[in-house]
């Protein structure tokens, strides 16, 4: 049975074992940590009770009848509502294989009885800190991944809205302009037609101005018979927005029982549904209204309205467009740097790597010069981890970044993270022995970071192992070639024992 013990306080944790003692013995001990503490005698309890209590961290007994403790986790880490939690494996199964099955269900830990409470109790805070972190990071990606799509809603925003007050600027002709502004906002829109009417010099009547690019030869009467009519105030849905000042959408054109211009069966013959129009508006005199038409119907659209209101309002207002631009300029900025750096590190990330490197490949052929490439890998990265946590790891990485970019200091050569510790460095117009020269400034680098790694089988300082690779590219090699290469060298490194580089060129006799 199941045994709730509320002391009011979190974490929150489940133990599971058919040891009565056990269960007595975790459960006084925990509680003195503060922990509020479940105990379940096996699996299958324990299992029920994850319906209404979800714990951070689950103590499990392997050996338990009817459900042991490899099934329960097997079924914990298949639910999607159970499958994050945390599971430490309590047993007296000391072999390797029992192990590594505890791990392959997704065991977070393994402790082999009898242990010292000493170390469960740091275990259990370790890997409640992890969850923590790991809530929080997941916290922290859907808040990026909500900025980042109103980062590229804004951004096409911006774009259109700087796309017609160019238009307006570049333009001379207002009517060409308002024209190519029509076809613009209707292909943003995803709508099938628009016009402008704009009224004539004694603002008297409206006259018509047809988009662009109409693109289909349905609308062709409709415009046609547009072209030949004027609007007084308050005479169709033009004449209306022009006398009210205020946008107005139809949702279905077939139910409207006045006419939208030149008549409800004519808009019924090119197949439109619904329609709405906004007017341009300064110092309270209407420059202009445009309507745009659909093939389907449409509820009415609050933001769709607002966004073309305010396009419009940027061709009445073109000091908005230095301060328009202004923001966009930002929010590429902001894209790219998104886009092109390692989120960690700050230094190239691998998409851009790829990129530069078959860019400089080509260069370098062009040219027939020497192109090196150094791919380096941190010693006992993982031990390092291990030992100091996932935090300090990142901040050692970050200094890494650094220092690999000091000694790679020229305009074109390129820093990147290849690949969890692993960074590369892509050095155009430098030969073996330049190559060999940047992986030694390389090493001193590190050896002044003088980063403590407690763990390290070679060094009390954190070291890195690189491989280096030199070609002048041509049809006889490839990109791959090249990374195949230094990646030999980092090999051959590695296996001499760390904390030192190893040269691989393709071609000794050329670079």
């Amino acid at each position: 049975m199941i045994q709730s013990f509320n002391s009011n306080l979190s974490p929150q944790l489940l133990v599971v074992d058919d040891f009565t003692e056990n269960l007595r013995l975790l459960k006084t001990v925990l509680q003195q940590q503060g922990y509020e503490v479940r105990l379940a005698a096996n699996g299958k309890f324990a299992l029920t009770s994850l319906d209404h209590f979800q714990p951070d961290l689950i103590l499990l007994d392997i050996m338990m009848p009817e459900m042991n403790g490899y099934l329960f986790c097997q079924e914990l880490k298949q639910n999607p509502k159970t499958s994050d939690i945390p599971v430490i494996f309590l047993s007296a199964l000391q072999e390797g294989m029992d192990k590594a099955k505890a791990f392959q269900l997704g065991g977070a830990d393994y402790l082999t009885k009898p242990f010292q409470m000493e170390e469960l109790l740091a275990r259990v805070k370790h890997h409640l800190e992890l969850r923590d972190l790991q809530r929080e990071l997941q916290l922290n990606n859907n808040f990026l991944e909500i900025k980042n799509r109103q980062l590229q809603k804004t951004q096409g925003e911006m774009s259109l809205m700087l796309d017609v007050t160019k238009i307006i600027n570049d333009v001379f002709d207002i009517q060409l302009a308002i024209s190519q502004v029509l076809d613009r906002v209707c292909r943003h829109i995803l709508w099938d037609y628009a016009e402008a009417w704009i009224p004539n010099h004694e603002e008297t009547w409206l006259t018509y101005i047809p988009c662009l690019e109409t693109g289909r030869e349905q609308f062709q009467e409709f415009q046609e018979k547009s072209a030949q009519i004027a609007l007084a105030p308050n005479q169709g849905l033009p004449g209306r927005i022009w006398t009210s000042q205020k946008p107005e959408w139809i949702h279905d054109c077939c139910d409207y029982l006045d006419d939208l211009c030149v008549g409800k069966k004519m808009a019924e013959k090119s197949g439109f549904k619904s329609v709405f129009g906004v007017p341009i508006v300064a110092n309270q005199r209407v420059l202009a209204i445009l309507v745009f038409y659909k093939l389907s119907v449409e509820d009415c659209q609050d933001y769709l309205v607002d966004l073309i209101q305010a396009v419009v309002n940027q061709l009445a207002s073109p000091l908005e467009k230095s301060k328009l631009y202004q923001k966009l300029e930002i929010a590429n900025q902001e894209l790219e740097r998104l886009a092109n750096r390692d989120g960690l590190t700050q230094v190239a990330n691998r998409r851009v790597f790829d990129s530069v490197l078959e860019k400089e490949w080509l260069r370098m052929k062009r040219e027939q010069k020497c192109l090196s490439l150094v791919l380096c890998d941190v010693d006992y990265f993982k031990k390092y981890n291990d030992f100091y946590g996932h935090l300090s790891g990142d901040d050692c990485l970050i200094e890494i970044a650094g220092a690999l970019t000091k000694a790679a200091r020229r305009p074109g050569d390129l820093v990147a993270r290849y690949g969890g510790e692993e960074f590369a460095i892509i050095l155009p117009s430098t030969n073996r022995n330049g190559a060999c020269d940047v992986a030694r400034s390389l090493q001193k680098e590190m050896a002044d970071l003088q980063i403590i790694h407690e763990e390290s089988e070679i060094d009390r300082y954190v070291t890195l192992s690189l491989g280096v690779s030199s070609v002048i590219p041509s049809d006889k090699w490839s990109v791959k070639s090249l990374i195949n290469a230094a990646d030999q060298a980092l090999y051959q490194a590695k296996k001499l024992g760390r904390n030192r580089f190893c040269c691989h060129p393709l071609d000794n006799e050329l670079c």
